[in-house]
C-alpha cells in the first residue's frame, strides 16, 4: 500500500494533483447543492443541476442533460428512503406515475437528441420561468379532480407520461413536472406529492439516462463525483423538508427556479455575453 502512494505521488506532478483536487471540488459542491434541492423540494434536481453543470463545468448542454440524469438517480434514490421513513409515499401513485413516465422518458430522452443546443437551453429556461410563476403567484388553487377511480387513474398515468417526457428532454428527473401536478390536479398534501414524486423519478431518471448514455451524451468520470455529494445531500434536504410548510416549500422553489430559469434565458439571448464585454 505505501509503495502505490509512494509510486503516485512520485508520478503526479503538484500542480496536476491539485487542479484535480479542485475539479472534484468542484464537482462534490455542485452535486451536494442539486442533491439538497432534490430531497428538499421532491424532485430529481435536474432544475438547478443542468444549469450548474453548463455553467460552472462547462459541459455541453446534451451532456449537461445526460449526466444530470444519472446523478438524479442517486439523489432521488437517498431522499425518497428518507421520505418512506416519514410515510410521505404514496405508493399505489408511483405505479400510476411510472405507468406513463417510463414511456414518456423513454421518448424523450429519444427525440432530444436531435435539437440543438440553443433550442433547449431556450425550452429549458422558459419551462422554469412558467413553474416559477405557478409557485410564486397561483399559489392556492382547489384540485381540478376531485373524485377517485377510473379518472384519477387515467389522471395519474397522464401526469406521469408528460413528467417522463419532460425529463428525457430537459434532463430533469420530472419532479418538476410531478409535483405541482400531484398537488393542483389531484390534490394531494405537498408532502406527500414530493415523496411520491421521489419514486416515480428514480426509475425515470434511469430510463433517460440509459438513453443518453447510448447516444454518448454522459459524462460518468465527473458524475461519479458529482453523486458523492448529491446521495448526503438528498437525505438531509428530505430530512428539512419535513420541518418545514407546503407553503414555505412552494415559496423557495418558485424564487430558485425563477432565478435559474431566468439565468437560462439571458444566456439563451446572449444577454449574459453582451454584460461580460461591458464589464471588460
Amino acid at each position: 500500500m505505501l509503495l502505490m502512494m509512494f509510486n503516485w505521488m512520485t508520478i503526479v506532478h503538484p500542480e496536476v494533483a491539485m487542479k484535480n483536487f479542485s475539479t472534484r471540488r468542484t464537482t462534490f459542491l455542485t452535486g451536494f447543492f442539486g442533491g439538497g434541492f432534490a430531497g428538499l423540494m421532491g424532485v430529481g434536481g435536474g432544475v438547478v443541476l443542468v444549469p450548474l453543470l453548463t455553467g460552472v463545468l462547462k459541459m455541453n448542454q446534451h451532456t449537461a442533460q445526460g449526466t444530470s440524469l444519472v446523478v438524479v438517480i442517486f439523489a432521488a434514490g437517498t431522499g425518497l428512503i428518507t421520505y418512506a421513513f416519514t410515510g410521505y409515499v404514496a405508493w399505489d401513485f408511483v405505479g400510476l406515475l411510472l405507468c406513463g413516465s417510463l414511456i414518456g422518458a423513454y421518448l424523450g430522452a429519444r427525440v432530444v437528441q436531435r435539437f440543438p443546443e440553443d433550442a433547449l437551453r431556450l425550452i429549458f429556461g422558459l419551462f422554469l420561468l412558467l413553474l416559477a410563476l405557478r409557485f410564486l403567484i397561483w399559489t392556492s388553487l382547489p384540485p381540478l379532480i376531485e373524485s377517485s377511480g377510473t379518472i384519477e387513474i387515467v389522471a395519474g398515468i397522464a401526469i406521469g407520461f408528460v413528467g417522463g417526457f419532460a425529463a428525457g428532454v430537459l434532463g430533469i428527473g420530472g419532479g418538476a413536472i410531478f409535483v405541482p401536478a400531484l398537488v393542483i390536479v389531484l390534490g394531494t398534501d405537498q408532502h406527500i406529492a414530493q415523496g411520491t414524486s421521489l419514486g416515480a423519478v428514480l426509475a425515470t431518471s434511469a430510463v433517460a439516462a440509459f438513453v443518453y448514455r447510448r447516444a454518448g451524451n454522459s459524462d460518468i468520470k465527473s458524475g461519479k463525483w458529482i453523486a458523492v455529494g448529491a446521495a448526503p445531500a438528498g437525505i438531509a434536504g428530505a430530512l428539512l423538508a419535513g420541518y418545514l410548510s407546503p407553503e414555505v416549500l412552494q415559496r423557495i422553489f418558485g424564487s430558485v427556479i425563477l432565478i435559474v430559469g431566468l439565468h437560462r434565458l439571458a444566456i439563451t439571448s446572449g444577454l449574459v455575453a453582451v454584460i461580460k464585454d461591458f464589464k471588460k
